[in-house]
């Protein structure tokens, strides 16, 4: 079996940041990088030892294949459970840095991303995928 990436999206609902994250990791897992890459759940990756729901399972997988955090805000929460649990992220990826990028395009909201979202969601997408590639380069 090819080694895989896991993606760790932000799992924040109050800001759109989250829902861009969410987004850009279904985009890479389901289109762009399905045979290189898997999401981990965070909220199960922060619980942990709820083997029956696979929380140990996503910990285990952070700490044995490259994991790359999406982070919707400054707070983190990704790398940090990330770094707590298993080991340093891979790569992080800041959504405001992108956002920072693309002024012209505006989100219509957390709930409904909206034409302008979703072409932000395909932009951070490709930026994730090109850090996929980067590490099955580097093997």
């Amino acid at each position: 079996m090819k080694k895989k990436v896991g993606i760790i999206a932000c799992s924040g609902e109050k800001l759109v940041g989250g829902t861009l994250s969410r987004a850009a990791a279904r985009i890479v897992v389901e289109k762009l990088r399905p045979n290189n890459t898997i999401i981990l759940c965070q909220p199960l990756f922060m619980a942990g030892g709820l083997e029956r729901h696979g929380g140990q399972q996503e910990r285990d997988f952070a700490k044995n294949h490259p994991t790359i955090t999406i982070e919707g805000c400054e707070e983190d929460c990704a790398k940090i459970a990330v770094d707590k649990y298993s080991g340093k992220p891979t790569a992080t990826i800041y959504i405001q840095e992108i956002l920072d990028m693309h002024p012209e395009l505006k989100p219509k909201s957390r709930e409904d991303l909206g034409e302008d979202g979703m072409k932000l969601a395909e932009i951070i997408a490709e930026e994730i995928a090109q850090k996929v590639d980067e590490l099955f380069r580097s093997k």
